[in-house]
């Protein structure tokens, strides 16, 4: 069921046959615990879902030192995390560099950074690590 989802999604929308929709599973609540009001919006996703991607998380979570709940939670995590959306079209924030009309949605922005600064002195080169390497592949998002 989980291989023919995407396969029959994608000949539907190119058959002209669907559009893209996406529904909240649940009620979506602000942090101040208010009702929020969804809208269809175009959207990028980062793929974490691709399975090359999670083997290779999950071979790296096995090698770690971790107590056994904190290997579970990591787990949990990531055997459920598929499409993470990662765009917004308003706000203050990062222009999406391969599509400016978008913002990098808030969180993503924070997570991105994140992971951006443990690897900036491999990814800008310096002294001590002067090669570079290239950024992710676009296949990595998806619109």
């Amino acid at each position: 069921m989980q291989e023919a989802k995407p396969l029959i999604r994608k000949a539907l929308l190119e058959g002209g046959l669907a559009v893209k929709y996406s529904e909240p599973e649940k009620p979506v609540l602000s942090r101040s615990g208010d009702l929020c009001v969804c809208a269809l919006t175009d959207q990028w996703y980062i793929q974490y879902g691709e399975k090359e991607w999670k083997k290779e998380t999950s071979e790296l979570l096995g090698s770690m030192n971790l107590t056994p709940e904190v290997r579970g939670s990591f787990k949990v995590v990531l055997d459920w995390l598929n499409q993470w959306a990662c765009s917004r079209s308003y706000g203050l924030g990062t222009l999406l560099p391969w599509d400016p009309i978008y913002l990098i949605e808030s969180l993503s922005d924070s997570t991105i950074y994140m992971a951006f600064y443990t690897v900036a002195h491999l990814l800008q080169g310096n002294h001590i690590m002067p090669y570079s390497l290239p950024p992710p592949h676009k296949s990595f998002y998806h619109n």
